[in-house]
């Protein structure tokens, strides 16, 4: 994949995360675009891609936002990391095997972030918390196969257009 693909493909995750995502929230819940994008690159290339992809964003998100810098890039490069390999062990290219990945990944990842950087929020609301951690992952992985189904429909879609 060219580099300038793979930076016009940042770009516009980015935007979608920081500008898009806050405005499509359901009851304060919004799709984590950075880590689907980061899963499904990992997922559909290789795991030094995923690696790097997720250290990429996630370093941008946190010069956006400094306050607990380094943890969101280590946490979702080594998700990126950790697709790859599961794409190198078990895959399956089908959407269904994607999204359910995605949803995985983001659940679990939610809770290890909420672990790490408010522990007492995780284990004062657990519950409330893995709700949370739950919406977030189905709301994410509902994003991620919206635009898989719209990247295999590309070509269909600009016969019509």
């Amino acid at each position: 994949m060219p580099a300038f693909y793979l930076f016009l493909l940042w770009f516009i995750i980015l935007f979608f995360q920081i500008v898009v995502a806050p405005r499509i929230a359901i009851f304060g819940v919004y799709p984590d675009a950075v880590l689907a994008a980061t899963i499904l690159m990992g997922l559909k290339r290789e795991w030094r891609l995923g690696l790097w992809f997720g250290f990429a964003l996630g370093i941008a998100v946190d010069l956006i936002n400094p306050q607990n810098f380094g943890w969101m890039t280590l946490t979702v490069a080594l998700t990126g990391c950790f697709a790859g390999v599961i794409k190198e062990k078990i895959f399956l290219d089908t959407i269904y095997y994607q999204t359910a990945t995605v949803a995985a990944f983001s659940f679990v990842y939610q809770l290890i972030i909420r672990l790490v950087l408010w522990p007492s929020y995780f284990f004062g609301n657990f519950w409330i918390s893995l709700a949370d951690s739950f919406f977030i992952a189905i709301y994410t992985s509902i994003i991620a196969i919206v635009t898989l189904v719209l990247l295999k429909q590309r070509y269909r879609l600009k016969e019509l257009l």
